[in-house]
């Protein structure tokens, strides 16, 4: 920590600005990210303790405990070395293009919704007082244009449906089949030329075996592997208990059979994508599972020292639900082009 610049939300005007002088000698002063030099550390004496302090009188002017606002501020906090109970991250209310739990970064955030450029100096660095204006106008923007500003949109255009448009064989549009369990027709096939439904990974690779010869893109999804596994969700009709899945052994071996089979069954020059799907789920749906339960609890009106507070929904449950959710994204992707 070296440099330290607060802004009033009102005022709009600097209420403190110091530079801090570092404990340990510096062996990099990264200016490029910093800003910070040796020439601009000359003679500071002030220290991180007596920082500390200054921003707890800061705070405690207030009548009540203040909103602290900045880009994600627990990095700010670790190395400040403080807690604050009350605090608005610009990281969390916007999002980045890729989603979660990807934060955005502030400089592109202010490009994107500000419509200006900041950290511009380089090799110069950035400037702490500049990234907390950003933060103050991004915020003012969200409160003025509802909790749905800075949402990325992304594109929800069906693959099946952009290829309908792009000239295939004959000169229309690509011809697409869909091969899945359950309606996909009604579901993610609803763009396609031909959706069949179905009740086995075997009915899905005989569909995909025979649909290929009169389409152009064929997609199927077998998920006994996942049921062998225990990672597909029980259906609502399902007996209970259910009954014991098959070795996973056999399961993967019947698979591979079924592979072999659809790929016997293409044309020369085609190209066979496999994607093993999502990995482990189950530690994702505990998790989404007790979070849903602690909010019904809590829209239904109960207070927290009503719930047990083995169930209580914390920003630690938040973290580590994100990383599970990291996690089951997970998978591994194979490909081949069928020569001759």
């Amino acid at each position: 920590m070296t440099h330290v610049c607060i802004i009033d939300w009102q005022t709009d005007k600097v209420i403190y600005d110091e530079l801090v002088k570092p404990e340990k000698n510096i062996l990099d002063y990264l200016t490029r990210f910093s800003g910070i030099t040796a020439e601009k550390l000359f003679g500071v004496t002030r220290t991180l303790g007596q920082v500390q302090q200054d921003m707890l009188a800061l705070f405690e002017q207030h009548d009540t405990t203040p909103i602290l606002l900045g880009h994600s501020l627990e990095s700010d906090l670790r190395a400040l070395k403080i807690c604050h109970p009350r605090c608005i991250d610009t990281a969390l209310l916007y999002h980045h293009p890729r989603g979660r739990p990807l934060k955005p970064g502030l400089a592109w955030l202010t490009r994107k919704w500000c419509g200006r450029e900041i950290q511009t100096a380089g090799e110069g660095g950035h400037d702490p007082e500049e990234d907390a204006r950003a933060c103050a106008e991004l915020l003012k923007l969200k409160m003025a244009n509802g909790p749905g500003f800075g949402e990325f949109k992304t594109d929800h255009e069906s693959i099946l449906e952009r290829l309908a448009r792009v000239p295939g064989r004959h000169g229309r549009g690509v011809t697409s089949a869909v091969c899945d369990y359950g309606n996909p027709g009604s579901w993610h096939g609803a763009k396609a030329t031909t959706a069949v439904p179905c009740k086995s990974d075997e009915e899905v690779a005989n569909g995909v075996s025979e649909l290929i010869m009169r389409h152009e893109f064929v997609f199927g999804r077998m998920i006994s592997l996942s049921e062998s596994l225990e990672w597909t969700t029980p259906k609502a009709n399902a007996p209970s208990p259910p009954p014991a899945p098959p070795p996973v052994e056999s399961t993967a071996a019947t698979i591979n059979a079924s592979l072999a089979k659809i790929y016997a069954s293409l044309p020369p020059r085609t190209a066979f994508i496999l994607f093993s799907g999502h990995s482990d789920p189950r530690a994702m749906s505990s998790l989404n599972t007790r979070k849903a339960k602690f909010e019904s609890e809590i829209r239904a009106g109960r207070r927290l020292e009503d719930i047990d507070r083995a169930d209580w929904w914390s920003a630690q449950d938040g973290r580590a639900l994100e990383d599970a959710v990291e996690l089951a994204k997970r998978g591994l992707l194979f490909l081949c082009l069928k020569d001759g």
